[in-house]
């Protein structure tokens, strides 16, 4: 039976939970370090100051998760083509957007982490995050064990797999939504304008990141 991308997290995410989809390029972006690692899986849990209270090398990935967000977000890559999905997903636009820069990075990983093959990359990260479980809050641990268990990041680069996620995600939304839509706007605004931004913007991430933190 093929396991789906999108299932048994929970039955209505809470809007910060649904953004947070793009845990491929956080742990691509994020390095090596297993204590970084941690912090920056759970980053989209831990709110406000609440990263002062667990261990140093983990808020740091804390600190390192928002840092990705916020360059990604701001960056003129992300800007340009949130525009150009806008009309089609409206306020699901900057969703849409994250879906796609972890099914562009599958598609390209080995270009974006030459040393790292896929599947490699994804039992490492995965036995590291899962020796470490006990760690994190029970939003973090519920939504590891989904992502393990379903095998969500190597899925990631399969265009039908990403519709199925798509839609899976309308149907857990409190509100109005038409993701199911993304990938008609893509082939409208054309997958290769969409793409080449995003290898853009990971470069650029992927440059200015080393300067603060180890890399791959």
């Amino acid at each position: 039976m093929q396991k789906k991308l999108c299932s048994n997290v929970n039955s209505q995410s809470e809007p910060n939970e649904i953004r947070a989809m793009n845990y491929l390029a956080h742990l691509v972006i994020g390095g090596p370090d297993p204590h970084l690692m941690v912090g920056n899986f759970m980053g989209d849990a831990i709110k406000g100051r609440a990263h002062s209270l667990l261990p140093d090398a983990i808020a740091e990935g804390v600190m390192m998760h928002r840092w990705i967000d916020s360059e990604a977000d701001a960056h003129p890559a992300s800007i340009a083509s949130r525009a150009d999905l806008r009309p089609v997903l409206g306020r699901m636009s900057a969703v849409g957007l994250d879906l796609l820069h972890d099914h562009f990075l599958a598609q390209n990983f080995e270009a974006v982490l030459p040393a790292w093959p896929l599947g490699q990359f994804v039992g490492h990260v995965e036995t590291i995050l899962s020796e470490r479980q006990l760690e994190m809050p029970e939003r973090s641990q519920r939504f590891l064990n989904a992502m393990v268990q379903h095998r969500w990041l190597m899925g990631y680069g399969d265009r039908e797999e990403m519709i199925k996620v798509c839609a899976s995600m309308d149907a857990r939304l409190a509100w109005e939504s038409n993701l199911d839509q993304l990938f008609e706007a893509v082939d409208v605004i054309g997958a290769s304008v969409l793409e080449e931004r995003f290898l853009e913007l990971m470069t650029d991430l992927m440059a200015r990141r080393s300067a603060k933190w180890p890399s791959w």
